[in-house]
């Protein structure tokens, strides 16, 4: 008899990576959504994916949906009007899980929440950092929890973040033909392809015995900002540049947005990169170039549109 999971955001890259993955292994998979009638709830559907109308403030819904399974990815998002909703949110949807008898969670947190002092320039009072904690306060929660079995998983920088909505961040590279932010030239960004996170997830959700108790760093390769604006010319023909800003545009910057609070957090973010992860789990992690081949139309029809 097949498992049974639920994902959280099946609709959205994470979730739907998860659940490409489970779907090869024949697995059934449940998630809820708020548009049962979108592009990317229909494509689930097709596939036999079981989609429940609702969110994950809708108790009724994840008890339908949760009902029955043996396993749970978790994955919440930040909430920037009301960070300590990402928890509440967390909470009630293991709670739910827990009374329904799932055995086994794996959660998808963020690269470096376990240890966020190692970055130069973390600052705890921050706003952003205040965001981010609450990955942190999720993970406590999933040890605690009482499951037979847990894994926490900490992507890197997604791979997607250059295409929208997320390359907004950014400056909207596509329309200004440059990637403005608070790294410099020497950052390493650890990028994860969320494809990876779909290997791991699925895999872990299907031998949660080996993967029990496991924290996954997960990104594929370390690469400069310069050498994706590279790579990014080189695919879409144009002439794409990054732009750094100064300490001071920083500052000034980092009052209205915290994203740029969070940047300079990132500069130093490599350090927690794992070159051993694939020899590890035996599974491969795909790299940058690939990642821009497989999805090589998507940013021409995003790159070329201006």
């Amino acid at each position: 008899m097949s498992p049974t999971f639920f994902v959280c955001g099946a609709t959205g890259a994470q979730g739907g990576a998860i659940a490409n993955h489970l779907l090869q292994q024949q697995a059934n998979i449940r998630t809820t959504t708020r548009n049962t009638d979108s592009e990317s709830a229909k494509a689930l559907q097709s596939q036999g994916v079981s989609i429940i109308k609702g969110d994950w403030d809708d108790e009724n819904a994840l008890k339908e949906g949760i009902k029955g399974c043996t396993g749970l990815f978790l994955n919440t998002f930040p909430s920037l009007q009301n960070p300590v909703l990402e928890v509440e949110r967390a909470r009630q949807i293991l709670n739910i899980a827990k009374e329904a008898g799932v055995n086994h969670v794996v959660y998808s947190s963020a690269f470096a929440i376990h240890e966020p002092e190692r970055l130069d320039h973390w600052d705890a009072n921050s706003r952003a950092a205040g965001i981010l904690l609450q990955k942190q306060a999720v993970e406590k929660a999933v040890r605690s929890a009482g499951f037979e079995f847990w894994t926490i998983m900490r992507p890197g920088f997604f791979m997607t973040n250059f295409l929208p909505p997320t390359v907004l961040f950014y400056g909207n590279i596509p329309a200004t033909g440059s990637i403005v932010s608070a790294l410099t030239p020497e950052t390493l960004l650890p990028l994860v392809d969320p494809n990876d996170i779909g290997k791991f997830g699925a895999a872990a959700l299907l031998e949660p015995a080996r993967f029990n108790h496991a924290e996954l760093t997960l990104s594929g390769e370390l690469i400069g900002v310069d050498d994706i604006m590279k790579a990014l010319s080189d695919l879409t023909g144009r002439d794409l540049k990054a732009i750094y800003l100064s300490e001071a545009e920083i500052e000034e910057q980092s009052a209205k947005n915290p994203v740029f609070v969070a940047q300079k957090m990132m500069r130093t973010m490599s350090q927690f990169h794992d070159a051993e992860l694939s020899k590890t789990w035996g599974i491969p992690t795909g790299n940058f170039a690939e990642f821009l081949e497989r999805n090589k139309e998507k940013f021409l029809a995003v790159y070329r549109m201006v």
